[in-house]
């Protein structure tokens, strides 16, 4: 699913497509109808986007972009893999995901063989830097995993634990995407820039999908709704809410938490969600989101007007204005 002001660089987001294809087909039985599966459909295509962006404006090859790309892709799905498994998920993308299909050990592993494909191509870019990086976003998407599952239903929730959470499983992933072309490209200079570009980007992408999960179609959004808090998991517009001391979310919230998700009914539901909306704590989390963009936007500013800069400014956009 490539979105529409991407239509500029669909050649080289095909070709991430096409060479994750190709690294992952396997002739064993065992592992081929995994793959089969993983790539009838793919998501946004951003973290691919991005690196073939910047790589263009450092002027990278398009086939070391590419790889790049390709990389930080299977790097995501691998543990988007394995989170379905933890938090015993059913749809994604709206198929259903591995594990409801195959069993957690075969899920697991498949997400171990996602894993290493990615570090099979990015090898090949022989470029210990880019090796480093790499590695380390592992880590942080793990250790951000630990912490998550480490405070699923705590309550009081923490705020500072949220937004760090956020910036180890999405924004460090984010700013990957960002910082290796200009690495491979020897652009020092502007790295720290664009590392934090990358970084505000990402909290801005996972708060806007927060509050998606309070409002967004079903259709749209490829996952149910009102998931995250069954899980264990205080999102950005709650965690306004409770800081304002908002008694009834305060009480559904515990409710939810102390009963490990079990108790969470449709009336609750509703209830929770109009006193969000009604009373501003997803516009208040929406617009927190825009201002991330809207500090971003002075970064872009330092790079030369081109047609893959205003790409990139209409991804920021999109970011903040998606209902998907």
């Amino acid at each position: 699913m490539t979105v529409d002001f991407l239509k500029g660089i669909s050649k080289e987001l095909d070709q991430v497509k096409d060479l994750i294809s190709e690294r992952l087909n396997s002739k064993y039985p065992q592992v081929a109808p995994l793959v089969k599966h993983s790539l009838k459909k793919t998501g946004k295509m951003l973290r691919p986007a991005f690196a073939i962006l910047f790589g263009k404006m450092v002027n990278v090859e398009d086939e070391r972009s590419v790889k790049i790309g390709a990389t930080l892709e299977l790097l995501h799905n691998s543990t988007l893999v394995h989170d379905d498994v933890i938090d015993n998920a059913d749809i994604r993308r709206g198929l259903k995901t591995h594990n409801s299909i195959w069993d957690n050990t075969i899920t697991v592993l498949y997400g171990d063989y996602m894993f290493s494909t990615a570090m099979n191509i990015a090898v090949e870019l022989e470029n210990i830097e880019v090796l480093k990086v790499i590695a380390n976003v592992s880590k942080s998407l793990v250790t951000g995993e630990l912490i998550q599952n480490s405070n699923a239903f705590n309550f009081p929730p923490d705020k500072n634990t949220y937004f760090e959470i956020i910036r180890l499983k999405t924004a460090v992933l984010f700013s990957a995407c960002c910082s290796l072309p200009l690495i491979v490209a020897g652009e020092r200079g502007l790295l720290p820039l664009v590392e934090r570009f990358g970084e505000k980007l990402g909290i801005a992408f996972q708060i806007v999908d927060d509050c998606l999960d309070f409002k967004a179609d079903l259709k749209k959004l490829g996952k149910p709704k009102l998931i995250d808090l069954p899980e264990g998991k205080a999102t950005l517009p709650v965690l306004l809410a409770i800081d304002n001391n908002e008694k009834r979310v305060i009480e559904i919230v515990q409710g939810v938490f102390e009963s490990n998700g079990r108790v969470f009914n449709e009336r609750e539901k509703k209830e929770l969600v109009d006193i969000l909306d009604k009373k501003g704590y997803l516009k208040e989390a929406f617009n927190y989101a825009k201002s991330l963009i809207s500090e971003n936007m002075e970064i872009l500013e330092r790079f030369e007007e081109s047609v893959y800069k205003d790409t990139l400014l209409k991804v920021c956009d999109f970011i903040v204005g998606r209902e998907f």
